[in-house]
């Protein structure tokens, strides 16, 4: 069997997150189709970060495993051929049969696009939030470095997954006002309008993370920015003060991207 490293990036919106689901729109579904139009035999594939439904990624990593071997820029050209649009592979390499897509890399980033504006953006809304209330900026900046640090991150997931403790450790957080057109500059599949010059970025980097937990960090600091939870209640929560109902329902995946895996 012959193994190969891709780099995929996507367009989340119209998908059910990229783990592969029978009958149901997947990423992994998509990749897996594609490389049966390529490919003869048996062909699997592994992929890096289980990304949500409505979820984008800039960076996933995709093991394939396949009876052939390939040349890679010319099957990178013509997987794209036969992937929809919302997909593209940016790079294709040989790896060892023991790599892991899971474990492979120290950490991984994660970045949570929105704008502050009292009307919508239209198409951007595809690839952003928005959170049409007035905000206290320097305040939710100063909360979000203190997220940096090993947490309880209980208050912050949603139910489902299976997890043997909520204590995750965040190794870089923070909030900034940023320009999407330099963040997406590589991008094969986002783009904004010009008439966009800014808008709000919180970015966090971690070595694992909880279902949903960067999605409901961002709505608790959204309450923080609006006055509803103070710096101190915010502190509280990230303490693992079991709270006896949510706060705030988890931030649309709109504006959520995987951003890159650090350290491989």
């Amino acid at each position: 069997m012959a193994t190969y490293k891709a780099t995929v990036q996507y367009d989340g919106t119209n998908y059910f997150g990229f783990q592969y689901q029978k009958d149901i729109p997947t990423i992994q579904n998509e990749i897996n189709l594609s490389l049966s139009q390529l490919l003869s035999g048996k062909v699997t594939t592994m992929g890096a970060s289980r990304t949500d439904t409505g979820v984008h990624a800039i960076e996933q990593i995709v093991k394939i495993t396949t009876e052939h071997q390939i040349e890679c820029d010319s099957f990178k050209t013509a997987l794209n051929q036969v992937l929809p649009k919302e997909v593209r592979c940016l790079k294709i390499e040989p790896c060892e049969g023991s790599f892991n897509p899971i474990t492979f890399s120290d950490s991984k980033e994660y970045r949570y696009l929105f704008a502050n504006t009292v009307q919508s953006r239209g198409l951007e809304s595809r690839f952003m939030a928005n959170y049409p209330y007035e905000l206290n900026i320097p305040l939710m900046h100063k909360c979000a470095g203190a997220i940096v640090g090993r947490h309880d991150f209980r208050n912050f997931c949603s139910a489902g997954s299976n997890v043997k403790t909520t204590i995750r450790t965040v190794l870089e957080c923070e909030l900034a006002e940023i320009d999407p057109h330099l963040v997406l500059s590589d991008s094969e599949v986002f783009s904004f309008s010009s008439e966009i010059k800014n808008c709000y970025q919180l970015r966090i980097v971690g070595k694992g993370f909880l279902k949903q937990m960067v999605r409901h960090l961002m709505s608790g600091l959204w309450l923080v920015g609006r006055g509803k939870i103070s710096e101190d209640q915010f502190l509280e929560l990230l303490g693992g003060q079991a709270l006896e109902k949510p706060l705030w329902r988890v931030s649309t995946p709109r504006g959520l991207y995987l951003y890159r895996f650090n350290g491989h």
